[in-house]
């Protein structure tokens, strides 16, 4: 069973009534973030690398954040998986959603196919959740309010105009790309890399298909990409207009560059 933490941060502060609990599930890692809910100061954070999701490793995940739970916390879930589909809410019909999806994506193994409205994009979203994760979720956190990240990242993706906007997600061994353009969706897809070469060709390949200029548009950066690796001096050859969006976490002594979780600070601040 793989299970490496990768990142760890925590404080004095234990969980209460009033606290937050934010977690983000991957297909190859589980991200949870702690905030107090009063004084919004960041009580604990943490980024674990698995192999796949099964029962033993949901189980020890669970070990791991037990002294981060209470039975009366908000929690905020957002599935940051890859095989996403979706069809315009007008006339949406959920089987054929899930027909759509199973001719692009077999699952992989036991899963359970959700769906959820995106309203203001006019677009529903299918993608399904390995069973395993699905039921554990449901049994430690049957009132958690749950999403996709690609809703997450859309929400608060900002304005953006006729020269686009690359919204860029790295992980570990994939990456996500959202393209917009007049505060339209134009082009989504997770990618497989394994060096630097990889993504700068894959976005270079994006830009060219969508009609977007690398000098123009603007390339928002979070994720796992530190500003002093080679990845981050490739795109700075090609890409004009570079950023990373920042978590914006109140916390002390944290020693993580912050677009590292801005996924979790995104879950955290949408709570209620």
């Amino acid at each position: 069973m793989v299970y490496n933490r990768l990142f760890e941060f925590s404080t004095a502060t234990s969980a209460s009534s009033d606290t937050i609990l934010g977690l983000q599930f991957g297909k190859s890692h589980v991200a949870y973030a702690l905030k107090n809910r009063n004084t919004q100061q960041l009580a604990a954070l943490g980024y674990v690398q698995i192999g796949q999701w099964e029962k033993p490793v949901f189980e020890t995940f669970i070990a791991t954040i037990e002294n981060l739970l209470h039975p009366h916390q908000q929690v905020e879930i957002a599935y940051d998986l890859a095989d996403l589909s979706m069809l315009p809410v007008a006339g949406f019909d959920e089987k054929k959603l899930q027909a759509l999806h199973q001719s692009m994506y077999p699952f992989e193994g036991p899963a359970v196919f959700k769906t959820e409205t995106m309203a203001e994009w006019q677009l529903c979203l299918g993608y399904p959740v390995p069973a395993s994760l699905y039921r554990g979720c449901e049994s430690f956190f049957p009132k958690a309010r749950v999403r996709h990240a690609f809703k997450l990242a859309l929400d608060s993706a900002g304005q953006s105009g006729a020269q686009g906007k690359l919204l860029v997600d790295v992980g570990i061994e994939t990456f996500r790309v959202i393209v917009l353009k007049n505060n339209r969706l134009q082009f989504f897809q997770t990618f497989a890399y394994e060096s630097p070469a990889d993504v700068l060709y894959y976005l270079l390949s994006v830009c060219e298909a969508q009609l977007v200029s690398p000098a123009e548009t603007e390339l928002v950066l979070t994720g796992l990409l530190e500003k002093d690796s080679a990845l981050y001096r490739e795109l700075w050859q090609y890409f004009t207009h570079v950023a990373c969006r920042e978590a914006t976490f109140e916390a002390s002594h944290f020693s993580y560059p912050a677009h590292f979780f801005t996924t979790l600070n995104d879950l955290l601040l949408c709570a209620l």
